[in-house]
């Protein structure tokens, strides 16, 4: 197994079989013997996310069977947005200087990574593990590019053999899944229990989340 441990950040708003399909697929790719759910309080490049304790309800009952997976909720409980350098310091100091740190994210929040906040220490802390996802093309500005020339990897195993620095980019099946379309798709009365595991579909009924009433549960 490998040494590295990944965080796959995210708002989950809400877990889908697309979140939990790309994690596993990266459990095996990079066989991790670890793999953490870092659910965002509030991204600081949206303007809202269902309440926190919803979210990470459903990613307790969506993640419950798993040996794999983990949760981190420090995020979660920092009442404001949440910028991922500053969980990155966190976990550096947990885990020291030598611990091999990944944090996961997809090609559209690569592509905007100009516009997080200190984006360019992000690699000082961890590694960067960009998921490609179709519509999102690999054409960079030229900022982002040149910062990419110095930190882009194309060996899976040296994300093992330094603490953090480097940008490894990874195909991972493509699943036409999305919290967006998931949340319309309650809102009017439309099915998605081919999107979501039952407990988590449950657990929206049961609450009413996203518009969602108990008769259009089935």
């Amino acid at each position: 197994m490998s040494h590295l441990i990944a965080y796959f950040g995210g708002s989950f708003d809400p877990v889908h079989q697309g979140h939990l399909a790309t994690a596993k697929f990266l459990v095996d790719y990079f066989q991790l013997n670890k793999l953490v759910f870092l659910p965002a309080y509030l991204s600081p490049l949206k303007s809202q996310s269902l309440a926190a304790h919803h979210r990470v309800a459903m990613l307790k009952l969506a993640i419950q069977d798993e040996t794999t997976f983990a949760l981190d909720e420090q995020e979660i409980l920092q009442p404001s947005k949440s910028y991922t350098i500053n969980t990155l310091k966190n976990l550096r100091q947990v885990y020291g200087s030598t611990q091999p740190l990944a944090f996961v994210m997809g090609m559209d929040s690569f592509l905007s990574l100009p516009k997080w906040h200190l984006w360019q220490e992000l690699t000082d802390f961890a590694h960067l593990i960009v998921v490609n996802r179709p519509h999102y093309s690999a054409i960079f500005n030229t900022e982002l590019q040149q910062w990419l020339n110095k930190r882009r990897c194309n060996q899976r195993q040296m994300l093992e053999y330094q603490p953090a620095g480097l940008v490894y980019f990874v195909d991972s099946p493509f699943y036409a899944i999305s919290s967006t379309d998931i949340r319309k798709a309650l809102q009017q009365g439309h099915s998605t229990h081919q999107q979501l595991i039952p407990a988590v579909a449950n657990y929206i009924y049961h609450h009413h989340l996203y518009g969602a009433t108990a008769t259009n549960e089935s």
